[in-house]
């Protein structure tokens, strides 16, 4: 457990190495809110004289005592319906506002938000999640930070970067569990439908503290589940899923990716506009291989995947890099009188060119009719020689200085006589 703070620690004690000049009297009227406190502290340590303390020593002082300026969160990005403020006056908020301890932050279906601390530390909060802000401050002695947070439904992840004091706390809690942070990458989450807690940990280490339990360390790669009856599951965590072609562009009508397999507790996937997931647009979880995730604007993107074990524990985390430019076609073929007639359509932002082929007898060699650079959305065909034909329509997109193609599937249709 070296490197891994106590909980219980962190809720109580701040550890102060006395030096020259230093009196009980002189660190009371500094740095207690009640000068007069120094007694507690006296008698805690069991020190005989107020005025005299050997250089060196190693006083404990209650937080609750400490005199402190209030720290501030910011919100660095919002999308949909987010509410903060204190319990029962919580408004709608947006990017940039500040949020201080005592309040909370709420984010409804479909939003999502991430604050930001002073020392740099974040926060990122899916869909209807809620996470009240029990502490958020520096105490005048030794600049030290005091962040607490308690999750209440949902999730949060914390991106914690590592503590400069070795007073500085960070303790995001469940219902039944108290993780203690010196620095690393981990999930809080709170089912409140089945009541269970859950904490995994992608990097680092957490010190977890399960319904007043001794804190026992829970390490990178590793995952904490705690069950309505109170007892824990750990485990290790589901391997990285590899996606293949999860990087390709995504041109279709509705963004989806083919998944390796079927975790037994499904994947959750999620994309954000950064790879450092601040700015979350869609957080899922689907039981399918063919994960559909919806209609989202044309941009640049990061996916995230984590296979879910059996007991509800999110795996590690494989993330790429893909671009979303819609660029759909479909098309269909009828036949007349005057011959065939083939009509089509699209959608996607930029400037649209068609392409259209079609192979008499088999898609090898070249097209029989081939025709690019269509502004049109049909093309008719007449005295087709009898016989089976194959043909499609692609869809050249040109945007952002990109050029993108994407074609529908062969339909086969044939000439006969009849």
């Amino acid at each position: 457990m070296t490197g891994l703070p106590s909980a219980a620690h962190a809720e109580d004690d701040i550890r102060y190495t006395v030096i020259k000049g230093d009196t009980l009297i002189g660190f009371g009227k500094k740095y207690l809110v009640q000068a007069d406190q120094y007694r507690v502290i006296q008698r805690s340590n069991r020190l005989a004289d107020p005025h005299k303390i050997p250089v060196g020593t190693i006083i404990r002082v209650p937080r609750r005592l400490l005199k402190f300026q209030p720290s501030t969160a910011t919100l660095t990005s919002v999308r949909g319906q987010v509410l903060a403020g204190p319990k029962g006056a919580e408004r709608d908020v947006v990017s940039g506002v500040e949020l201080g301890e005592g309040q909370r932050l709420r984010t409804s279906a479909g939003s999502f938000a991430t604050m930001t601390l002073e020392d740099g530390s974040r926060i990122s909060l899916p869909s209807n999640s809620d996470l009240r802000i029990l502490r958020l401050r520096r105490y005048l002695l030794g600049a030290t930070l005091d962040y607490d947070f308690q999750v209440d439904r949902g999730s949060a992840r914390s991106k914690v970067v590592p503590q400069k004091g070795p007073n500085d706390s960070y303790r995001m809690r469940t219902p039944k569990a108290v993780s203690a942070v010196r620095g690393t990458d981990f999930d809080a989450r709170f089912d409140d439908v089945a009541n269970r807690d859950f904490a995994e940990v992608v990097d680092g280490a957490l010190a977890v503290n399960v319904a007043g339990s001794a804190a026992a360390p829970l390490r990178a790669g590793n995952g904490l589940a705690v069950n309505a009856d109170g007892k824990s599951i750990r485990e290790a965590l589901l391997p990285r899923l590899e996606i293949t072609n999860a990087g390709r562009p995504q041109t279709a009508d509705v963004v989806r990716f083919a998944l390796p397999s079927a975790p037994p507790g499904g994947t959750r996937v999620t994309i954000a506009t950064d790879a450092g997931f601040q700015d979350i647009v869609v957080d899922t979880a689907t039981l399918s291989q063919d994960a559909e995730i919806g209609t989202i604007e044309d941009g640049n993107y990061f996916a995230r995947f984590r296979a879910i074990s059996a007991a509800g524990l999110e795996g590690m985390p494989s993330i790429y890099a893909f671009k979303r430019r819609q660029n759909s076609v479909s098309g269909s073929a009828s036949s007349g009188a005057d011959g065939w007639q083939f009509k089509w359509s699209g959608a996607g932002k930029g400037v649209i060119r068609y392409h259209f082929q079609l192979y008499r007898g088999t898609i090898e060699g070249p097209a029989f009719v081939d025709e690019a650079g269509l502004t049109e959305k049909q093309i008719s065909l007449s005295d087709l020689p009898l016989g089976d034909y194959f043909w499609r329509v692609g869809s050249m997109q040109y945007i952002d200085g990109e050029a993108n193609m994407n074609w529908t599937d062969f339909e086969k249709f044939a000439v006969s006589s009849s």
